[in-house]
């Protein structure tokens, strides 16, 4: 190959040269691209060496303003005052042992049937745990106990009796079984109310 005046020798391989010059081109482009990116973000402008980015402070003013919030209306909304509860006062109840105790008694019972309607309009039933006292009110439940042999039962007033004044309550004969008193026919016993006298005397 021949060589260019002034700028190559006379015989002088370029193959070299160009390889140098490649290079040299190479590395220039690498350094301009480097020093273009270098302290760049993807989008904001190049960093200086050890400079610190500030943290915003961004729930901070948040958490202020929600305090405050929250503090005006507390003073706006006052809390409402909670009544208090008032004690209940127990309604004593008219079955209590003390007013039981003023209604019992004790004397001569008998047990009796009818064919016809007792006082309270219910027709008579002989199997029926029922009785008829001269006072207490009908529907009152009372426990009749024998004083001769213990034993007890429990019979609702339904009719007025017994009409014989030596006598204080007639049973209908299933309670005179209960208590053992139907070959006696009549037996000593007390009479205790067991529910409350609601209603007035007939």
């Amino acid at each position: 190959m021949r060589g260019v005046a002034g700028v190559f020798p006379r015989n002088t391989d370029l193959a070299p040269w160009a390889v140098a010059v490649i290079f040299a081109a190479f590395c220039a482009a690498a350094a301009f691209y480097i020093a273009s990116h270098t302290g760049r973000s993807p989008s904001g402008p190049a960093l200086i060496s050890g400079e610190m980015i500030p943290t915003e402070p961004i729930q901070i003013p948040s958490r202020q303003r929600k305090a405050a919030r929250e503090a005006v209306t507390a003073e706006a909304v006052p809390d409402p005052e909670i009544p208090a509860t008032k004690p209940e006062t127990p309604t004593p109840l008219p079955e209590a042992a003390g007013d039981r105790a003023s209604l019992a008694e004790s004397g001569q019972a008998s047990w009796y049937d009818l064919s016809s309607k007792t006082a309270s309009g219910e027709p008579m039933d002989a199997e029926a745990l029922t009785a008829a006292h001269p006072s207490l009110p009908l529907g009152t439940e009372v426990r009749v106990a024998n004083l001769d042999n213990g034993r007890a039962v429990v019979v609702r007033i339904n009719d007025r009796g017994p009409f014989a004044k030596d006598r204080i309550i007639d049973l209908s004969r299933a309670a005179a079984e209960q208590l053992d008193m139907i070959d006696a026919g009549v037996a000593r016993v007390s009479v205790m109310p067991i529910a409350g006298v609601v209603a007035s005397n007939d």
